[in-house]
């Protein structure tokens, strides 16, 4: 136990004072501060930029509810409309309205978008209202706000447009076209909670591939550790002082302890920022990182790092070279990239016997269940069973692959075949 406690030391020393470690634990909580406060700042800033749009159409009334509707002017009709974007971002937009539908003024106003002198303009003829094929026109394509804006704008003028032909009166319409705020909230233990739907679907986002990334990233480093030892020939020294399995454990706890003391300085730098509310598709969205969440990520990454780390330790002592190491690296990878493939059906129907299943196998449990219980804590036993298969699965492959350890360290030369491997797991 003595020399177990000293390989974690000097493992867990030697990767705190590399230059490595301090770059990632700086960068990742700058990213989150990227993500999070920075695109709020920008938005409350100022901007002066304002795009120009030209509705044609040979309906005046269709293109002055388009316009109205857009636009929400704050103005008479004769001026060019403002417009903020729902974000409470300063984009504006300077809409007008043209009544000309000739073959001439589509040419016109197509050739003042090629000159940037407008932004882009609806097309609505009398012929394509009738069919309902309206086209926008513009540099930017990929516009995709301003297309959905607009695109709910004709949907209400054409609704105006039917109620005022069958008598309806205008503050019967305005109070069918009312929007509906639908507020969406979670139920925990027979109550209502503060959260939203959007606020819970990406703090499981953001935590669940934070967790991937660590788990990755911490296993794939046991397994680069212990190849640059091999190739330094220090395991032959270190050998006559101890046994490979005191080596392999005091490696992965080493490594572990390195985990933890960078999540909780993490932790600690954006716990402040974890407060501030990020501004997303028009909601201030505050994300939910409580305690248990917490305690359940501190979990699942201990658990998921033991599993993969033993993993890249055996794959680490069987190869000779970091390149012939990348050709199995996607092999051990692989559940890890089958369960960030399916986060989104997991976190939009955790319940489903997809999610169940998924989470219940021991490789892909320390993603999927934790995504589970962030989004809606499953039944305790499936937790309890997850847990169980997980550990035992973890004690089955620290054995098996300490017995790779055990042979592979000493190899060198050609690269193992399988049935090599599988003569080292009996002969250890």
């Amino acid at each position: 136990m003595h020399n177990i406690f000293l390989f974690a030391r000097r493992e867990y020393l030697e990767t705190v004072r590399k230059k490595s470690f301090i770059v990632m634990t700086i960068l990742l909580p700058a990213m989150m501060f990227g993500f999070t406060v920075l695109p709020s700042i920008v938005a409350s800033k100022k901007s002066n930029e304002t795009q120009r749009i030209v509705i044609a159409t040979s309906d005046q009334e269709f293109g002055n509810d388009v316009r109205d509707k857009f636009v929400r002017p704050s103005t008479g009709d004769q001026a060019p409309a403002k417009r903020r974007t729902p974000d409470a971002s300063t984009r504006s937009f300077e809409v007008q309205v043209d009544t000309n539908v000739s073959p001439e003024e589509e040419a016109a106003l197509t050739a003042r978008v090629s000159s940037h002198e407008l932004d882009g303009y609806l097309w609505a003829p009398a012929d394509a209202l009738a069919n309902r094929k309206i086209s926008y026109r513009s540099r930017a394509s990929s516009d995709f706000e301003t297309q959905g804006a607009l695109s709910g704008a004709i949907r209400e003028a054409l609704l105006r447009q039917s109620f005022r032909k069958h008598g309806v009166p205008a503050e019967e319409v305005a109070d069918v076209l009312k929007p509906v705020n639908v507020d969406t909230k979670k139920i925990e233990n027979g109550k209502v909670s503060d959260s939203s739907g959007i606020a819970l679907f990406f703090t499981a986002l953001l935590l669940m591939i934070l967790l991937y990334v660590t788990i990755l990233m911490y296993s794939m480093s046991v397994m680069r550790s212990v190849l640059e030892e091999k190739n330094s020939r220090i395991f032959e020294v270190l050998l006559s002082a101890s046994t490979p399995k005191e080596l392999m454990a005091g490696k992965i706890l080493g490594a572990a302890a390195v985990g933890i003391t960078q999540i909780a300085i993490w932790t600690l730098v954006t716990a402040p920022l974890a407060a501030q509310s990020i501004s997303m598709f028009g909601e201030s969205i505050h994300l939910g990182l409580s305690f248990m969440n917490m305690f359940f990520f501190g979990v699942f990454f201990v658990l998921g790092f033991l599993l993969y780390s033993a993993l890249g330790a055996a794959l680490g002592s069987a190869v000779n070279s970091e390149q012939e190491a990348q050709q199995f690296q996607f092999v051990i990878m692989m559940p890890l990239i089958v369960s960030a493939i399916f986060l989104t059906p997991v976190i939009q129907q955790p319940h489903s016997t997809l999610a169940v299943v998924l989470s219940l196998i021991p490789f892909c449990t320390p993603l999927i269940m934790f995504t589970r219980i962030l989004v809606e804590t499953p039944p305790a036993w499936q937790i309890g069973l997850s847990l169980v298969l997980l550990v035992g699965t973890i004690y089955a492959m620290l054995s098996i692959c300490s017995r790779i350890y055990r042979i592979g360290i000493l190899m060198y030369g050609k690269r193992p075949t399988l049935p090599e491997i599988v003569k080292w797991m009996k002969y250890a």
